[in-house]
């Protein structure tokens, strides 16, 4: 029964749970949906730590070890720890789940894996599920993040992208994933075509669900790798080659395809510090293909590691 109120919101985390010789007395917010009868009783106030490391006991030295942030993907945090604390995941996914109301599912992100670059997961506290639903500008994305990947950390980087597009655009998504570029960019603006491509079948099939979910029109699903299927296309105006770690890999065929003054929107994870070298290789490349090409704006998205960033290329081509 508590689990249900809990699940409901209908819990109160603040009031502790008492009872009598014949009854267990369950505090609740109200009394809307309850088959339950309820009556009023004096009960204990409980104290909710406002941190889920207030929670736990760990060993001397550990506690500074615990991570400070989360990837969270609808209801489920997904979090990375180190090999000191990986002992004790339970324990802290137990704690990050008490302490987040939201909370459905905490899972041990261990990486990114395979040809299709999926994380590799294991649920420690919390439903048994890895999909769920992420909610960006009013817009809902089904995801079964063992299956496909997605960065929630890129919700602004979308909305801007979106906010560039001119009216009647020819777009391309080159590595779609579940769809979180193509459909915004669809609904925010007001493109001629949306052509969004990725090789994998799980992809394509949660964008094709996601077209429906969010009521999309004018965005084409493309299963297949990005090098051949791109050249067969309508030439786009503007490209979205969000592949962080080999994207650049796939330059030469955007280069190729891009309409005169269209722009390309490249993400590369990348040293700090480094962008000036990345920029002279595009410059070669671009030079080398007989296109000329302006970097309109050069930023970091977000942090990737203590000394990698995430950092998207504006560039006009000529």
């Amino acid at each position: 029964m508590r689990k249900k109120l809990s699940e409901a919101g209908l819990l109160r985390p603040d009031a502790r749970i008492t009872s009598d010789a014949k009854h267990v007395f369950i505090p609740v917010m109200s009394e809307k949906g309850l088959k339950c009868p309820v009556i009023e009783v004096d009960t204990e106030p409980v104290e909710v730590p406002s941190h889920y490391s207030e929670m736990l006991d760990l060993p001397p030295g550990l506690m500074e070890l615990l991570p400070t942030s989360f990837d969270i993907v609808g209801d489920i945090f997904l979090m990375k720890l180190t090999d000191d604390v990986l002992p004790y995941s339970k324990d802290i996914a137990e704690a990050l789940l008490e302490t987040n109301s939201h909370a459905k599912v905490v899972a041990l992100d261990r990486g990114v894996k395979g040809e299709f670059r999926t994380r590799d997961l294991k649920i420690l506290a919390g439903e048994k599920r890895t999909m769920t639903i992420q909610k960006e500008y009013g817009l809902n994305f089904r995801v079964d993040l063992a299956k496909v990947y997605f960065s929630p950390r890129l919700a602004t980087e979308r909305k801007r992208i979106a906010d560039l597009v001119k009216d009647d655009e020819k777009i391309l998504d080159m590595f779609c994933g579940v769809g979180p570029f193509a459909i915004m960019l669809a609904k925010t603006g007001k493109p001629g075509s949306v052509y969004a491509v990725d090789k994998n079948p799980d992809a394509i099939d949660y964008l094709i669900k996601n077209i429906k979910l969010n009521h999309i029109n004018g965005v084409s699903p493309m299963l297949g790798d990005a090098r051949d299927i791109v050249p067969q296309l309508p030439r786009p105006d503007r490209i979205v080659m969000n592949l962080p770690h080999t994207s650049i890999d796939f330059l030469d065929v955007a280069l190729g395809v891009i309409n005169k003054r269209g722009t390309i929107h490249l993400y590369l994870i990348l040293e700090k510090g480094s962008q000036e070298m990345i920029k002279k290789s595009i410059v070669h490349l671009a030079t080398a293909l007989g296109r000329a090409i302006s970097f309109k704006n050069i930023h970091e998205v977000h942090t990737y590691s203590p000394t990698q960033g995430l950092y998207c290329f504006d560039m006009l081509i000529g």
